[in-house]
């Protein structure tokens, strides 16, 4: 009951169930969340904060100006620091970007709870919630001084294919069946923890980079069974493109090895291919 009072008094819309003489906390949300059980009250999914239940008796009361609850990252999260082992990353073509980064362990274990969710009904978006996190603190001191001080000086389409070459050739893929035994995309320093990444953890990762550090507009693209990114230099460059509105996207793809910008893997169609837009 402390729960829900405090949950609702913070303006968020919150219900109350009896289960097997139970009281339970039932919470609306913004987002579909995957592998969670929920309840459908006045067509609005609540889902119930631990617990199990099948059946339940819900009561509908509402809070004036109440709303769900967002999954949403927008901010970096303030955990106590405990900083893991520096792993080295190096690019293959241009062995100066080098870099030595750890990152903080209890934002990898609050990121290894976090949920699943979409926007919408709409599967694809769960991957712009990861990539639109920011990276924190910790991570950023010990990865950009470095990718900022080799990409200082260069054209936005050079200093993008340093960065495009970094992320394709400093980690090992893998796919997730094999490592994970199900399909799981991280948030980009989960990329930076874990041995192995697939296509989606690329890019997630890629697409905070050239942002972060070159201040280009970026966008993730997705075949059937395939993620990659685009992204806007906003001058002419040369390469597969794809359009959106009067913007001219260049394809970038982090996991096709030694691609320069502008090249797509093989029996990739950009004119069926849907883009997923990122802040």
């Amino acid at each position: 009951m402390l729960m829900a009072y405090i949950y609702c008094q913070s303006g968020y819309r919150m219900r109350l169930g009896l289960a097997d003489k139970k009281v339970c906390l039932l919470f609306a949300s913004a987002h579909n969340i995957y592998d969670k059980s929920y309840f459908s009250v006045d067509g609005e999914k609540f889902y119930p904060f631990r617990c199990d239940a099948a059946q339940m008796s819900i009561c509908g009361a509402s809070f004036p100006e109440e709303k769900p609850l967002s999954l949403l990252l927008t901010k970096e999260q303030a955990f106590t620091c405990s900083m893991t082992q520096r792993r080295t990353l190096q690019s293959a073509r241009y062995s100066e970007l080098k870099v030595e980064t750890a990152v903080n362990k209890n934002l990898i274990d609050f990121y290894d709870t976090y949920p699943v969710s979409d926007f919408s009904d709409n599967f694809m978006t769960r991957w712009a919630i990861y990539a639109n996190t920011p990276m924190s603190k910790e991570a950023r001191e010990s990865l950009y001084p470095m990718l900022r001080d080799k990409t200082a000086g260069l054209d936005k389409k050079e200093a993008v294919e340093r960065l495009l070459n970094f992320v394709q050739t400093a980690f090992v893929y893998e796919y997730d069946d094999k490592v994970w035994g199900h399909d799981r995309a991280f948030f980009a320093e989960e990329t930076l923890y874990y041995p192995y990444c697939d296509c989606e953890d690329r890019s997630i990762l890629f697409s905070r980079l050239v942002r972060d550090l070159i201040g280009v507009e970026a966008m993730l693209v997705y075949y059937p069974g395939h993620l990659a990114t685009a992204v806007c230099f906003g001058e002419e460059v040369s390469g597969d493109y794809i359009m959106l509105g009067d913007k001219k996207f260049v394809v970038c793809d982090p996991t096709y090895i030694g691609a320069s910008v502008g090249m797509t893997m093989p029996g990739m169609n950009n004119e069926k291919a849907t883009v997923i837009l990122l802040r």
